[in-house]
């Protein structure tokens, strides 16, 4: 499917559009402010990046949360609210799991491998990690936890459409 410009700067200045700037501008800042933390802590920790991801995450989490809630959630209703606030401390916590899990195997890989190779490789699994959650948020968590809010039923289709803009397949 092609998008003209004009078509793209008409969905950048919609609600939707500008949600979704707002949404992409919070990771700008977070992602590689996160990476960046990771770096300096894994230094200050003697190259224990697993503690550096478990410090990044303590310190940024929180900022992050209030990022979300008055940049990007700021004009949600307060059943979709809970609902992004779940979704957030749950992808949150779970992006935290993996990337520090995936940090620990790098780091026992990288013991006998140079600094560059051990910060690159910790890089890699801290993205593959978030990754791995951010794509299941939005395939899975998203959806299941819509059909838990409205009781089993399909979701309205109001839903299903942020759903499809968000995230199209």
């Amino acid at each position: 499917m092609k998008v003209s410009p004009s078509g793209l700067l008409h969905h950048a200045k919609s609600d939707e559009g500008r949600k979704q700037l707002r949404y992409a501008g919070v990771s700008v800042v977070f992602v590689p402010l996160g990476q960046i933390c990771i770096q300096i802590f894994g230094s200050m920790f003697d190259g224990n990046y697993t503690k550096a991801s478990l410090a990044t995450a303590a310190l940024l989490t929180l900022p992050n949360f209030f990022a979300n809630k008055y940049l990007v959630w700021k004009e949600t209703s307060k059943d979709n609210l809970r609902t992004q606030v779940l979704v957030f401390w749950v992808a949150a916590m779970l992006g935290v799991t993996f990337a520090t899990g995936l940090t620990y195997l790098v780091e026992q890989w990288a013991q006998d491998k140079s600094d560059l190779v051990e910060r690159l490789a910790v890089f890699g699994a801290q993205l593959v990690g978030f990754g791995i959650v951010w794509v299941g948020r939005f395939l899975v968590l998203d959806k299941w936890l819509f059909k838990v809010t409205h009781h089993g039923e399909e979701p309205p289709e109001e839903v299903l459409d942020e759903l499809k803009r968000e995230f199209p397949i």
